[in-house]
This record gives structure tokens, sequence and C-alpha cells, in this order.
């Protein structure tokens, strides 16, 4: 039911995803100016050194290899990537001071990006709250500067844990990836495996960190709720509430997954700038969809469509919508 409104809402709600890809645009256009400034020079000697060139040909070949089903490479794949890795960490070593600096630069944009990133997020969320409760159009512009102070300290606390969370996920993943490779001993077997398992724990970290988070941005757009309020409120589940959210979110995160590679390769890129968006905002929508579900509230889906909570069927609707 939570994903069937969401989606329902998302549809009625479809011309946000230009606003958002507009501010995703801008978001990268800073993001991009940042790093030119900052990262191009080291980033050049890095990607134009012979260690570097020699591993993205490899992951080249091994990906040419599942496609075409050479088990000949694929056999020798796994000692060749260790040396390959082997190889450009002893590089990165002769040139400790540039990656130290390299490395602090793109942290630092990274943090940057996600922390302007999340602002436009909590913005589009204001949006939806607001479509929820009265069915109210409110400008993007308006929202913004009027939730910028709760929306940039919600992103303090929010940017950080996420940042180093997705950073274990992802060498999680990594160390998962090379132990599958040297447990199973047929490599093209493993290389699948190992694949297929890495994605999947991937998949629902983000699901857990979608589920853990699900109520704060809810709670402190529709409630005006403190952000410590906000998040006792989103830390506070019930079995049964967990596992609905986090089915919910694994699902999502994998057709969202499917959807933008199977339309990216389909028009050559160009879907994305379409699927993107309307990705975000299907996360968002399934916040504030499961919010107001578990809150028993009532809300708008649709111009002609009220979601009433089965508890409260008699009594006057309107009594909880802030007009």
């Amino acid at each position: 039911m939570i994903f069937k409104n969401a989606f329902h809402l998302l549809v009625d709600n479809f011309l946000m995803n230009y606003k958002l890809l507009l501010y995703k645009v801008i978001v990268g256009a800073i993001t991009v100016a940042l790093s030119m400034a900052f990262l191009y020079a080291p980033l050049h000697m890095l990607l134009t050194s012979r260690p570097f060139e020699d591993l993205m040909t490899l992951l080249g070949d091994f990906l040419q290899a599942i496609v075409s089903g050479d088990t000949g490479f694929l056999n020798t794949f796994a000692e060749e990537f260790r040396l390959a890795c082997s190889v450009l960490l002893e590089y990165l070593q002769d040139n400790t001071s540039n990656i130290v600096l390299f490395f602090v630069a793109l942290l630092l944009i990274v943090v940057v990006s996600r922390f302007l990133d999340g602002i436009g997020n909590y913005t589009f969320g204001c949006l939806i709250g607001n479509k929820m409760s009265s069915y109210a159009k409110t400008p993007f512009v308006v929202n913004y500067v009027g939730n910028l102070a709760s929306s940039a300290l919600w992103q303090v606390v929010y940017v950080p844990v996420t940042f180093v969370y997705d950073l274990l996920i992802l060498g999680l993943c990594y160390a998962f990836f090379l132990v599958l490779l040297n447990i199973i001993s047929i490599s093209f077997l493993a290389s699948i495996v190992a694949l297929m398992f890495s994605v999947t724990l991937l998949l629902a970290s983000q699901a857990i960190k979608l589920t853990v988070f699900n109520d704060v941005i809810p709670a402190l757009v529709t409630e005006k709720a403190r952000l410590r309020e906000a998040l006792s409120k989103s830390l506070h589940f019930t079995k049964e509430r967990f596992g609905t959210l986090f089915s919910t979110y694994l699902v999502t995160a994998v057709l969202i997954l499917c959807t933008n590679v199977v339309f990216a390769v389909a028009s050559f890129g160009a879907a994305l700038l379409i699927t993107i968006p309307m990705s975000y905002l299907m996360l968002i929508c399934i916040q504030f969809v499961s919010y107001y579900t578990y809150g028993q509230k009532k809300y708008f889906l649709a111009e002609n469509n009220i979601v009433l909570p089965k508890e409260k069927t008699q009594e006057n609707f309107y009594d909880d919508f802030e007009v």
C-alpha cells in the first residue's frame, strides 16, 4: 500500500521532476567547478599514470569476458586484479603528499555536494508535504529559503553520519567481493556470485539507512518538530513497521537500479534526465506516505483522491488539515 500510494503521489506531482532535475544540474555544476579548481591537476596525474590505466583496462576486459563468457580470462582475473591493485598502491605510496591533498579536497567537495543535495531533497519534501496536507502548490524558492535553517541543521547531522556509513559499506562490499573470489574455485562463477552478493549488500544497506531515517524530514516538515524529537520519532520502531519499511525501500532500490540501467542503455543515457530525479522523488514520496500512514493522518493523494485512516473515518476530514 505504501509503495502504491507513493507511486500515485509521484505521478500526480510529476512536474516536480523537472524542478528537481534543474536543482541537481545546478548542484552538479557547482561540484564540477570545485573539482576543476582543486582536483584537476592531481586527478590528471592519477588518471594518466600507467598503473591506473592498466587497472581500468583489466576491469574493461573483465566486463567483456562476462558478456562473452570468456572463461579463460575469468580463471586468471582474480590474480591479475590483485596484482594490478598492488602496483597501483605502490604508485600511490610514491606520491603520498599529492594523494593526501587530493583526497582531502575530494572529501570536502563530496561533503559540500551532499550537503547541497540534501537541502534540495528537504525542500522537495516540503513541497510534497504541502500537497499531502492541503493540496497547496508552493514555490520552490519560497520553501528553500524559508526552511534553510532547519534543512541545513539536519544536513549537519545527516551528511557526516551517512558519509561514514556509505564508506564502510563500500569497503565491506569490496572485501566481500575479494573474499568470494578466493573461496569459490571456479573463477567465472566466483565473479558472478561476488558481483551479485556485493550489489545485494549495497542495496540492503541503503534500504536500512532509508528505513532508520525515514521519519526525520516528515516530522520536521509536517509537525515543525525539533531535530532531537524528529530523530527520536524516526528511531522508534515496531517490528512490523521496520520490516514493512525495509521491504518497501529494498524493492524500491532494486527497481530504481534496474530502471536507470535499462533506460540508460535503451536511450543511450538520455532517459536518465527523467529517471534520476524520479528516483529521488519516489524515495521522498515513500517517506511522507509512510509517515502519514503510520501516524494515522489524512492526506491528499491527488486532487480528488483522499486517503483516510481506517480508525478515524467518522471524523470531519478537514479538521487535521492546515489550510
